[in-house]
C-alpha cells in the first residue's frame, strides 16, 4: 500500500495552517459575536489590581468554574503582546487545534501520518466560531488530542492511561463542560469498541476499563458540585428546533454565492468517494459517532445557563469522527490533485472570511474611534434600537461596546460578570447597575420607560433603572439608528457610526 511521505504531509499541513490564520494577521478585533466581551473581561483580569480605575468597578473571585481557559491563557500574554494581539493568538490556537487534532487522532488510529484530515480546514471557520464560543471550541480541539492520547495508550498500563486522562479531564474542565462531555463520550465509545473487538468480556477487563474511564472524571465532578456553576444546573430547556439549525449554522459562513456551490461540491465528492470505495471509517469511529449523535439528540438547548448546549455539539460530531476516516491511496491515483484542490478550497474559504471581516469590522473600528470622547473611568450603558437588524454586522457590534473596558478603563453594563459563569464580578457599589444575568440588551423604549418611572417606586427593578443618575454615556446599537432620536434635556449626542450612536448623559448642574 502506498503511503504518504511524512515530509510532504508536513509541508501540506504548514501551508493549510498558514492559510487558516491569515485573517487574524490583519484584523485587530475578529468580528466574532461574544469575542469582544471575552477579550475585555480578560483585559480586566490582567489589569486588576494594578489598574485603580477598573478596580473600583470590578473584582476577581476565583472559583472552580468550568469556563476559564481564555481567562487563564490570555491575561499572561497581554503584557507581552498587548491585549488585542493576545486575543488573536488565542483565536489562532483555537483554529489550529481544530485543524491539527483530527490529524493527530488519525495518526494514533492508523499508525501513519496522512494529510487527509486537512479537509477539516474547510470548516474551522464556522457559525459557532462566529458566535464566539471561544472556550468551548478550544476545548473541542483539546478533546480530540485527548482522544488521540487515549487511543495511543489503549494497551498500556491502566494507571498510565488514567493519569493521562486525568490531565485532559482537568484541562477540559477549565475549558467547558460540553467539551469535557465530548471527550468522555468519545473515549467511552472507543473503549467499548476495543473491548468488543478483542472479546474482552472478563470482569477484570471490564473493571480495568471502568477504572481508567471513571476515576479521572471524579475530581472534575467534585469541582463541579462545589462550584457556583452547579447553581445553574436547573436551567434546562429542550427543544427540537435547534437540532436542524445546528447543522446550518455549522456549514454556512457568510456568502450564499460561495456557500451553496461549496456544499454541493462537498456533497458530490462524498458520494463519489463512498461509491468508489476511496474512504472508509474505522469501526471504532462508528461507535464514537453514534454516541455523539445520541448525545446531540437528547441534549437540552439550555444547560447550566449555556445557550445552544445541544447545537454546539455539532462541532465535535464533525471534527472527532474525521480522525477515524482513512483514504485508500491505492485507488486514489490523483491524491496530490485532491490535496491541491483541498488547499485551494480552503484558500477560497479564507478569502471569503477575509473580505467579510474587512467589511464587518468597519463599524467596530468606528465605535473604537468614538471612545476618544469617553473619559477614562466612565460608566457606559449599552442599549439597542427597538428594531435592530440581523446579520454579521449586528452580531459583531452586539458586544463591541465592551471594548471601552480596554480602551478607556470604563464600566460597561453588558460585560460578562455572571455568577457561576465568570470569575470577574462587579463590585458591590456597581453590582446593581450592570447585567449580572446575561440577559437581553435593553431597548430604547425600555430606556425611555425607565426614565419616566425614575421618580416613582419601581415594582420590577432592572439594572438600568435610574440610569440618568448612574451612567455617564449611553451607546445605542442598530444599523439604522437616528443620532438625534434621543437628544433631550437628559442626553446629548456625541458620536455616531454605521451601527451605533453615542450619547453623553447630562448631569444636573
Amino acid at each position: 500500500m502506498t503511503l504518504e511521505r511524512p515530509w510532504v504531509v508536513v509541508k501540506q499541513t504548514v501551508l493549510a495552517a498558514v492559510l487558516i490564520v491569515l485573517p487574524l494577521l490583519y484584523t485587530q478585533v475578529p468580528p466574532l459575536e461574544d469575542y469582544p466581551n471575552h477579550l475585555a473581561r480578560t483585559f480586566a483580569l490582567a489589569q486588576i489590581p494594578g489598574n485603580e480605575v477598573l478596580s473600583q468597578f470590578y473584582q476577581v473571585d476565583w472559583a472552580p468554574i468550568p469556563n476559564l481557559i481564555m481567562d487563564l491563557l490570555v491575561p499572561p500574554l497581554a503584557p507581552l503582546f498587548g491585549i488585542y494581539a493576545a486575543g488573536r493568538i488565542f483565536v489562532g490556537a483555537v483554529l489550529l487545534l481544530l485543524l491539527l487534532g483530527p490529524m493527530v487522532l488519525h495518526r494514533a488510529i492508523y499508525a501513519r501520518w496522512s494529510a487527509w484530515p486537512l479537509v477539516g480546514g474547510l470548516f474551522v471557520y464556522n457559525g459557532y466560531l462566529f458566535v464566539g464560543l471561544m472556550n468551548y471550541l478550544f476545548g473541542v480541539g483539546v478533546a480530540i488530542f485527548g482522544l488521540a492520547a487515549w487511543v495511543w495508550l489503549a494497551e498500556r498500563n491502566v494507571l498510565l492511561r488514567a493519569l493521562c486522562s486525568l490531565v485532559f479531564c482537568a484541562l477540559l474542565y477549565v475549558c467547558h463542560l460540553s467539551a469535557l462531555g465530548l471527550y468522555g463520550l468519545s473515549i467511552a465509545g472507543y473503549e467499548a469498541w476495543r473491548l468488543w473487538d478483542g472479546r474482552r468480556y472478563s470482569l477484570k477487563d471490564l473493571a480495568t476499563s471502568g477504572f481508567a474511564l471513571l476515576a479521572p472524571i471524579l475530581p472534575a465532578l467534585y469541582l463541579l458540585l462545589n462550584s457556583p456553576t452547579w447553581g445553574l444546573s436547573r436551567e434546562l430547556d429542550w427543544e427540537s428546533q435547534g437540532k436542524v439549525q445546528a447543522i446550518t449554522r455549522f456549514l454556512t459562513v457568510y456568502t450564499d454565492l460561495i456557500d451553496i456551490p461549496f456544499l454541493i461540491l462537498i456533497g458530490a465528492a462524498i458520494v463519489v468517494a463512498v461509491r468508489r470505495g476511496l474512504v472508509r471509517m474505522h469501526p471504532a469511529g462508528l461507535v464514537v459517532l453514534g454516541a455523539l449523535v445520541t448525545a446531540f439528540l437528547v441534549m437540552p438547548r439550555m444547560a447550566f445557563g449555556s445557550f445552544m448546549a445541544d447545537e454546539r455539539l455539532v462541532v465535535g460530531i464533525f471534527f472527532i469522527p474525521l480522525g477515524f476516516i482513512a483514504t485508500d491511496l491505492r485507488k486514489l491515483e490523483g491524491q496530490n490533485a485532491f490535496l491541491a484542490i483541498c488547499l485551494v478550497t480552503i484558500a477560497i474559504r479564507v478569502v471569503d472570511v477575509s473580505v467579510n471581516w474587512s467589511l464587518i469590522t468597519q463599524p467596530v473600528m468606528e465605535l473604537k474611534r468614538a471612545f476618544r470622547f469617553v473619559e477614562p473611568g466612565s460608566r457606559i450603558l449599552v442599549i439597542e434600537a427597538d428594531a435592530t437588524g440581523e446579520g454579521p454586522v449586528a452580531g459583531s457590534m452586539s458586544h463591541a461596546p465592551t471594548l471601552a473596558v480596554i480602551d478607556r478603563s470604563a464600566l460597561v453594563s453588558r460585560l460578562f460578570v455572571v455568577q457561576g459563569k465568570q470569575i470577574l464580578h462587579a463590585r458591590p457599589g456597581v453590582h446593581d447597575h450592570v447585567d449580572t444575568e446575561d440577559g437581553d440588551t435593553p431597548t430604547v423604549s425600555q430606556l425611555l420607560l425607565a426614565a419616566r418611572k425614575a421618580k416613582g417606586a419601581i415594582d420590577d427593578p432592572k439594572y438600568f433603572d435610574r440610569w440618568q443618575d448612574f451612567y455617564d454615556f449611553v451607546i445605542v446599537l442598530g444599523e439604522e439608528v437616528d443620532p438625534t432620536e434621543l437628544d433631550s434635556a437628559t442626553l446629548s449626542h456625541v458620536a455616531a457610526g454605521r451601527a451605533f450612536a453615542m450619547y453623553r448623559v447630562r448631569k444636573p448642574a
